[in-house]
């Protein structure tokens, strides 16, 4: 194939390219500005393809020993090196959205494990648009660049994609917002910086916004969607929100369904579970794992005291 012919993919055709699937997808998880998904592979041989989402892949190891990785963008081709003192550094991969490349391991190893994330153009752009200079923006091509945070933000979404699954929509909206600001003001053509909010949100706002959150907590609300309802970015919202209450909205948003299930919990009637789910809690363990987290203890020693 020439330089100038590649396959056009997406994040969710891209697993036909490795002989394994992939350990774990948000793909029917109904997240909307992120995808996740966890990949472990005895080798990898993807041919040059293009992907209309901007592509940040996280490396997570190679099992035994480093390994050797060879890239193809538009004809070009670059051999990267990665050693097992690599990875605590936490190092990344950007590929531009419609960016041709491709990605083949050169060397023998049992397992390459990384996670990638996907996160759409037009999505960029709205977080842009809170920076000084919302111009359009162009990420760079990234090759074994150390970022703490975008690994750590990786990490999370990973986390909760496996303890909550569906229902974690306003989590993964906060992590993307995180991840795209951070993206912008770091990895593109031109510099963006953001306006510093001295002062939160309005009394009225702030209102709006909890009244908004505590007639959903049954439901797997986004972030967009509370940013809808008081017309505002989402970029704008994490802020304001968390300069007013000292919180992040996800973070609200769990104190408020703990509150209710304390206050449900004190039915007899009521089993844990039919609790969680009336709060808006994934499951069980979840529910579990939430309420202890604020209040000390779990669902069945709270019913006791």
């Amino acid at each position: 194939m020439s330089a100038n012919q590649h396959l056009a993919t997406d994040y969710e055709n891209l697993p036909r390219f490795f002989p394994n699937p992939p350990l774990l997808t948000s793909f029917q998880a109904g997240w909307s500005s992120i995808q996740l998904a966890h990949y472990c592979q005895p080798s990898i041989d993807i041919p040059e393809v293009s992907n209309p989402q901007h592509s940040i892949a996280i490396s997570l190891g190679h099992q035994h020993q480093g390994c050797d990785l060879e890239f193809v963008s538009e004809g070009r081709l670059q051999t990267i090196s990665y050693h097992e003192k690599d990875f605590a550094r936490g190092f990344i991969e950007i590929v531009p959205a419609n960016s041709p490349c491709g990605i083949r391991s050169i060397s023998t190893t049992q397992s390459i494990e990384w996670i990638n994330c996907y996160l759409e153009p037009t999505f960029l752009a709205q977080i842009a648009y809170e920076s000084v200079n919302p111009d359009r923006v162009e990420l760079l091509l990234t090759r074994k660049k150390g970022d703490a945070l975008i690994h750590q933000i990786g990490l999370a979404l990973r986390a909760s994609l496996e303890t909550v699954g569906v229902g974690s929509r306003l989590y993964a909206d906060s992590m993307a917002t995180a991840m795209a600001a951070h993206l912008i003001h770091y990895y593109s053509t031109r510099k963006h910086f953001f306006r510093k909010h001295e002062d939160g949100l309005s009394k009225q706002k702030l209102r709006q916004a909890i009244e908004y959150i505590q007639a959903h907590l049954g439901e797997d609300i986004s972030l967009i969607d509370i940013a809808t309802e008081l017309g505002m970015s989402q970029y704008y919202l994490c802020h304001l929100f968390k300069r007013s209450t000292g919180i992040s909205p996800h973070q609200f948003l769990i104190h408020q369904r703990v509150e209710r299930a304390r206050l449900l919990l004190k039915q007899p009637e009521r089993t844990v579970l039919s609790v969680a789910l009336e709060c808006g809690f994934a499951n069980q363990s979840h529910f579990a794992r939430c309420f202890r987290q604020c209040t000390g203890v779990n669902p069945n020693q709270f019913r006791k005291l």
